[in-house]
């Protein structure tokens, strides 16, 4: 992983949206690059087993990123007057109590 991708946020993860883009961009050539079927020809030009531990690597840093950002902007929505129930839908859940219990279980500290 280059320095550019690592960048220099908390966690060696990204710094910044376009990091994480950079990541994922990385991590999904990776991905499909696994799973494209080869011929004999091709066999030079299967991921190996490095480049799969580092997209592993990378997407695990990402997750832990993107994870600060959510608790961070969840805060940011709420300090700004958004109630649980309206942050259900961006969040992908179904309940206000679905809602706070994601912003719970990934705060920083949490069990």
């Amino acid at each position: 992983m280059s320095t550019e991708q690592q960048g220099s946020g908390p966690g060696g993860g990204p710094a910044s949206f376009f990091a994480a883009q950079t990541a994922l961009t990385v991590i999904e050539e990776a991905v499909r690059s696994a799973q494209t079927p080869r011929t004999a020809e091709d066999s030079g030009s299967a991921v190996s087993s490095d480049q799969a531990l580092d997209a592993l690597l990378l997407l695990r840093e990402l997750r832990d990123q993107l994870a600060g950002w959510e608790t961070g902007l969840i805060e940011a929505a709420r300090e700004a007057g958004a109630s649980w129930a309206e942050l259900a839908r961006p969040l992908g859940v179904a309940s206000r109590q679905a809602a706070e219990r994601r912003y719970l279980r990934l705060r920083p500290g949490a069990p």
